[in-house]
């Protein structure tokens, strides 16, 4: 049998190598003033397994408004819809990760490699994979210099030329989780806040899309409703809640805007094609009891990317408007045995 690579991840070398550091050497400007944590996976320590189920994508995505020569395209955007099939692989990485302090003592935790594959289950068998992505789920200890809290990081890797680095906080809920409406209208930014554009140019090719088989016509203007649909009827006992977020912003994000949490590094085709500008996702590790009181663990989320491209307005002035675009992934995903 084959073994899988990402079950052989290792960093236990690294705490080898402390050992051999000469413990009277001076090597830190300031001694740590709090508890030094113990690397523990926390909340994230009922991840490591394969995930397994379906969901809902849509990405709005640009007509190359700019691009083309006489008047701009009747249609400014295109809508393109997925119904989704996914596996989601965590794998435990062995050994502390350990990041070098100089304002105050080293620091260690632990986290999980993972790699997801979402495929568009109304395309052909082999030809149908619609996104890839490979990275990090990390669980950072508090720190004394800065002066943060504990934290959930996700360090993530697209073939489209994106590198994401969101982070978080996690807590526990009794009973199953709470959706709120995902909002895929587009929109400006005025005076900080998110302000909808409801022009009939935008959300005509929104209300009028043909959903695929399988997801509801209402599921377009709230893919949130896709996961309430899939937990209809289930005893949700605990619900583990991560909320991740990459340069956030209001009417989007679990966290007011910031420049300061996380970061998105796109390839330069991106930045000026369809910038992906933010990132924000809500993660729900959820134990469902069944009716002869045994559990199994659900693992449900729902994510944003905020997509930037201008488009040209009527002639003869075609004024360029810098409108945000979201692109709205939805799934519910069960821990295989």
């Amino acid at each position: 049998m084959a073994t899988n690579p990402l079950d052989l991840l290792n960093l236990s070398g690294l705490k080898k190598l402390e050992q051999n550091i000469d413990a009277t050497e001076p090597i830190n400007l300031k001694t740590f003033t709090g508890d030094i944590p113990t690397p523990t996976l926390g909340d994230i320590a009922t991840l490591p397994g394969t995930w397994v189920g379906t969901g809902f994508n849509l990405i709005e995505v640009p007509n190359m408004n700019q691009a083309k020569p006489g008047p701009p395209p009747p249609d400014k955007f295109r809508v393109i819809l997925n119904s989704t099939s996914e596996t989601l692989v965590f794998s435990s990485i062995a050994g502390d990760i350990i990041n070098r302090g100089n304002a105050q003592e080293d620091i260690s935790f632990l986290g999980l490699h993972y790699l997801q594959q979402v495929s568009d289950v109304n395309l052909p068998v082999g030809n149908n994979g619609i996104h890839l992505e490979t990275g990090l789920f990390l669980n950072v200890v508090k720190s004394d210099d800065p002066l943060e809290g504990p934290s959930i990081a996700r360090l993530g890797s697209i073939p489209h030329g994106d590198s994401i680095l969101a982070q978080g906080r996690s807590f526990t809920i009794n009973g199953g989780p709470q959706f709120e409406v995902a909002d895929p209208t587009p929109f400006t930014i005025v005076d900080g806040k998110r302000v909808n554009d409801t022009s009939e140019n935008y959300l005509a090719l929104l209300k009028n899309a043909t959903p695929p088989p399988g997801i509801p016509q209402e599921a377009i203007m709230n893919p949130n409703l896709i996961l309430s649909n899939a937990i209809k009827g289930q005893n949700i006992i605990k619900t583990v809640v991560i909320l991740l977020d990459a340069n956030p912003i209001d009417g989007v994000s679990n966290v007011p805007a910031s420049p300061t949490v996380g970061g998105i590094t796109n390839i330069p085709f991106v930045n000026v094609n369809a910038n992906a500008t933010t990132i924000s996702a809500i993660f729900w590790i959820e134990t469902v009891q069944k009716a002869d009181g045994s559990t199994f663990l659900q693992l449900q989320y729902t994510q944003t990317v905020i997509l930037d491209f201008p488009v040209f307005g009527a002639p003869p002035e075609n004024p360029v408007t810098p409108l945000k675009w979201p692109h709205i992934s939805v799934a519910t995903l069960v821990l295989q045995p």
